[in-house]
């Protein structure tokens, strides 16, 4: 950039008095403008769960979450302030819903909402937001880092990540060792206990239920309880009924608010085979459990109150 003055002023090592205190004024303007700019475009690189390098700015102050489960942690770590959107289905914390603007939804979120609220960067799931809202997101210049959320560990994980990004690692820490400590105090209650066998449910016709790949396979371990089908190696499957009736299940496990009720299983063809169905042995989990956040934790020590209950039965 060139600048012309044209002000006649006694000259110090050749040039006008004023002219020579205003390039100097000129230049720590341009230089203190340029160090602005510079720190407030700064950012490191750091990889995400899909292995991808991003390019995380070192002060996020205007975060976009894609999934219930990091909206959870950003609130669980005290950063809600610097939360601009979310999308629907948030219910955890219940003020989130009310306090924060949807995008949209999980799996087809609005890009133009997401880009009008000039986030910082993105937070998202490449198992739920889809391939072309993370191609679609990077194409507008919008930092994505993309999280799995597959067991507890990608709980700790995962909240250390944001943690970092936030500039909220001693949050982070400590709330780790506190879900730690939980997660260790019903490990050692369930311990040298007999387990219950139990059939998790979220579908009847057909039958939907969780595989060794599931989150919530884990936790009913965890709990003390364990499913029939932990050894098919899948997350959610579809299975014929017939395939379950030879694990026997002690306990049928349903989820609060679900669409599937005792009743309905004692009225639909062949779920009566089940001894559980027969005499309504069901456990019913606190939905909290299906999301892969701090959140999840409350989940699991009300199923682990539960299992306890039988246990002792």
């Amino acid at each position: 950039m060139s600048v012309r003055l044209s002000i006649s002023r006694p000259a110090i090592c050749g040039q006008p008095v004023e002219e020579s205190r205003l390039a100097s004024k000129f230049c720590w303007c341009l230089v203190l403008i340029l160090t602005l700019s510079t720190s407030s475009w700064a950012a490191h690189w750091e990889v995400d769960d899909a292995g991808r390098s991003v390019a995380v700015p070192d002060h996020v102050h205007r975060i976009v979450s894609l999934s219930p489960s990091l909206t959870d942690i950003v609130y669980a770590l005290g950063a809600q302030d610097d939360l601009v959107g979310i999308t629907d289905y948030t219910d955890y914390p219940p003020e989130a819903a009310r306090q924060k603007p949807s995008v949209g939804a999980i799996v087809n979120p609005s890009l133009e909402k997401i880009f009008a609220l000039h986030p910082d960067i993105v937070l998202a799931l490449p198992a739920f937001n889809g391939a072309d809202t993370i191609a679609g997101l990077q194409h507008l210049g919008l930092p994505v880092f993309l999280f799995n959320t597959s067991n507890v560990s990608d709980i700790y994980r995962n909240i250390t990540s944001v943690g970092r990004m936030l500039g909220r690692d001693q949050q982070a820490s400590a709330l780790i060792a506190q879900l730690r400590l939980r997660q260790e105090r019903i490990k050692h209650e369930a311990t040298g206990k007999t387990r219950p066998k139990v059939l998790v449910v979220v579908a009847i016709d057909p039958l939907i239920t969780a595989g060794r790949s599931a989150f919530m396979t884990e936790m009913i371990t965890t709990a003390g309880a364990e499913s029939v089908t932990q050894n098919i190696p899948q997350d959610w499957l579809q299975l014929n009924l017939e395939a379950v009736l030879p694990f026997k299940p002690d306990y049928i496990v349903l989820i609060q608010g679900g669409p599937v009720t005792l009743k309905a299983m004692q009225q639909q063809p062949g779920w009566n085979s089940l001894e559980a169905v027969q005499k309504g042995r069901i456990i019913t989990v606190d939905n909290r459990i299906q999301v892969p956040s701090p959140v999840a934790f409350d989940g699991l020590e009300d199923l682990a109150r539960q299992v306890h209950a039988v246990q002792s039965h």
